[in-house]
């Protein structure tokens, strides 16, 4: 091979080599190269270029284009730093792409060199050159390319596309090494037959490769936005049970004052009536008589505060209906108590639900004993409210959600399972404590269990049972 013929295949493989690392940039969208680097990279691959062909004339085709990959792969890796499977992937990719863009150029040269008759081989060359750097470019150009493409920016996470794309490639350049060995009097006729069988295969395959993807790619984007639909319905169902929930802790606090109220409203009915009527107050007693169960209601201690003492007469009046004794305790003074510790309203709503609670529970009692003690004020120490009955016990699931979530046995009995979580929340808010105590089981002489709510700001919780 003499020094013209060595030149002309160094500039076919430099312009074999270059495409392809245009095409890479390209791909990739790497435009940050600075004129420096890019005029290393163009005598690196000059210099690869030479070597190709050395290759070529001391061994063959298939030893040259593995100089080429190899080659390629190092001079990537070194521009781009990125993955190496990443990086091994595309430069096959773009090598392909550069010789299939070869085979196209071969066979449009067809065209000018049977209207022309052109025989030099020099001319012939420069055309088909011509040809891949404008068809190479042209493809670059289109709309859906010139941005790069996005599955060969990231690093590719379908693995039928990258094998697909990786055979595709292979192919080619195989195509290339077989085509590159046939003499010269069979060369255009072996590319023709090549490019008519190769061609519309590997056009139709991409095509249909690229579809799935990006078919693939909204079915992706549907499913991460139904997901996200999904949390976001999830957030406001969440939502609307805590609003479901403090909803029922209100209402049932305004159920216990409505009943207070309409207590009181009665009392101050029946006092005007009797003040105004005064032939009707035997009339009246016994009217009391027959919805208390009783002749005598005993005065229960006022705390001072009116609002704590209606609340207080009302679940007196409560406990007469049923035959429960209630025996009211105060000590210390309640107006300091709900100006240091706790809201007059607040303490209000835990009287009522845990007296209710003793009622309920005493009612599902056979215990012949039915009492209720309530202790109020400054105990042992320390000012809270102590709830003592003679009712069932607590049982061990009630015991396991308490404050968790609403719960109660006697739902047919106008229990919610609100009073402790409004209890929780109260006692979070003022850092008291909350001490179940367990006495003993139900008997003639005896209290069952005890309510300690304690302002002591030790925000404690504790079980203090007699079996276990």
């Amino acid at each position: 091979m003499n020094i013209i013929e060595s030149i002309s295949h160094i500039i076919k493989e430099f312009i074999i080599l270059i495409l392809e690392y245009y095409i890479f940039c390209k791909f990739v969208k790497d435009n940050k190269n600075k004129i420096f680097k890019n005029i290393i990279n163009i005598i690196m691959i000059i210099g690869i270029g030479c070597l190709s062909v050395i290759f070529k004339e001391r061994y063959d085709t298939f030893c040259c284009i593995i100089l080429q990959i190899v080659c390629m792969f190092v001079l990537n890796m070194i521009n781009f730093r990125r993955d190496v499977g990443y990086i091994f992937i595309n430069t096959i990719i773009c090598l392909g792409l550069s010789y299939l863009m070869l085979f196209i150029s071969v066979l449009v040269s067809a065209l000018p060199h049977i209207f022309f008759r052109i025989e030099n081989n020099y001319v012939n060359l420069m055309i088909i050159l011509s040809i891949d750097i404008i068809l190479t470019w042209k493809l670059l150009n289109i709309k859906k390319i010139k941005n790069g493409l996005i599955f060969l920016k990231i690093k590719l996470k379908n693995e039928n596309l990258d094998l697909l794309l990786l055979n595709v490639s292979m192919i080619i350049i195989f195509t290339a090494m077989i085509l590159s060995s046939i003499n010269e009097i069979d060369i255009k006729r072996h590319i023709t037959l090549a490019i008519f069988i190769f061609i519309p295969i590997m056009f139709i395959t991409i095509k249909k490769s690229l579809d799935l993807y990006y078919k693939q790619m909204l079915l992706i984007k549907d499913l991460e936005e139904t997901k996200k639909e999904l949390e976001s319905k999830k957030k406001e169902i969440e939502e609307l049970e805590k609003e479901n929930l403090e909803f029922s802790k209100t209402s049932h606090s305004l159920a216990h004052k409505q009943r207070a109220l309409e207590y009181k409203i009665n009392e101050l009915v029946k006092k005007d009536e009797l003040n105004k009527i005064s032939n009707i107050q035997n009339e009246m007693e016994n009217l009391s008589k027959r919805i208390y169960n009783e002749q005598v209601t005993t005065e229960i201690t006022s705390t001072g505060i009116e609002r704590i003492d209606n609340m207080l007469k009302y679940m007196q009046s409560e406990c007469l209906k049923y035959g429960i004794d209630f025996e009211l305790q105060i000590n210390g003074n309640i107006h300091y108590m709900t100006n240091h510790f706790i809201t007059a309203e607040e303490l209000e709503i835990l009287i009522a639900d845990h007296v209710k609670d003793a009622i309920i529970a005493i009612n599902y009692s056979d215990n012949i004993n039915k009492s209720i003690l309530v202790k109020l004020g400054l105990i042992d120490d320390c000012y809270g409210l102590y709830i003592y009955d003679s009712g069932i016990e607590f049982g061990k699931d009630t015991l396991e959600n308490l404050g968790k979530k609403p719960v109660t046995t006697h739902a047919d009995n106008e229990g919610t399972g609100m009073g402790f979580m409004n209890t929780f929340d109260t006692l979070k808010k003022h850092k008291g404590s909350l001490i179940i105590d367990q006495i003993g089981p139900p008997s003639k002489d005896n209290f069952t269990k005890i309510i300690k709510i304690r302002f002591d700001e030790k925000n404690e919780f504790n079980i203090k049972n007699y079996n276990q």
